[in-house]
């Protein structure tokens, strides 16, 4: 007997067919909506700014860079930022910044009972030098820091002579330019917003790149300590300003 598989095979043929059909719709909706649901999440970029310059390692107090500004909304409009980082760095004087330095320091000298320091004078002008040439150094480096290539805050007290002046007695022992003793360091910025413990901070002249100096050393006990050293009698503070607005001041006692 023969039997026609003829009809049988057609309708088999043809519920395969649905079948793949009715798959491939599901397959294609459930990637569609899997996409628009998780998203990308791949090497897509971050959102915002990414932070360029990064704090040293050194004892000087962390500061934050502008760059990462834009985790801090001002209150302020947007009229009054755009007004406020136009200031270019040409604007400001490392001279007039580092006179406003001293006389923060002995400001706070004098409310201590201290003497004041002085920053005239043959000693004085060369270590005004040295660390003027420091800070120098630290923004060719970009970092803060008393050591930079390998020389350390001694070593410039001896190459230029200074070891041995810079020495004098507190209390009950010889303070000298040992461990960093006789050195602060720090940086700032000038004439552009930048955060500052999570609050935009904005410098608009030089008494103000001066004052947020002077208050981190103040507020930091191992830098209070030392610009408020007893019996040191001379200071010298250089200031560098570079292109971008970033203020790295160096202050030596002696």
């Amino acid at each position: 007997m023969i039997v026609h598989t003829t009809g049988v095979q057609m309708v088999n043929k043809a519920f395969l067919s649905l079948a793949a059909v009715v798959l491939f719709a599901v397959f294609g909706t459930g990637v569609f909506v899997g996409m628009q649901v998780g998203g990308v999440t791949g090497d897509s970029p971050a959102a915002g700014p990414q932070a360029t310059d990064t704090p040293a390692q050194s004892d000087s107090p962390a500061t934050a860079t502008p760059d990462s500004a834009s985790a801090s909304t001002p209150d302020s409009s947007d009229d009054d930022v755009a007004e406020r980082e136009t200031v270019p760095p040409r604007e400001f004087n490392d001279g007039n910044i580092s006179a406003a330095i001293v006389e923060n320091i002995n400001d706070a000298r004098e409310a201590e009972g201290l003497e004041t320091l002085s920053a005239s004078g043959t000693t004085a002008e060369d270590v005004r030098q040295m660390a003027s040439s420091h800070s120098d150094a630290m923004a060719e480096a970009g970092l803060v820091r008393h050591t930079i290539d390998g020389e350390t805050s001694r070593d410039r007290y001896e190459r230029n002579d200074l070891y041995d002046t810079c020495e004098f007695q507190v209390e009950s022992y010889i303070e000298n330019a040992d461990n960093n003793g006789l050195e602060v360091v720090g940086r700032t910025y000038a004439g552009q917003e930048y955060p500052d413990d999570g609050t935009p901070a904005f410098n608009e002249n030089d008494t103000a790149v001066a004052t947020a100096l002077t208050e981190d050393w103040l507020s930091t006990q191992l830098f209070r300590d030392r610009l408020l050293v007893p019996n040191a009698d001379r200071v010298g503070v250089g200031v560098t300003i570079t292109s971008t607005g970033s203020v790295y001041a160096t202050v030596n006692l002696c």
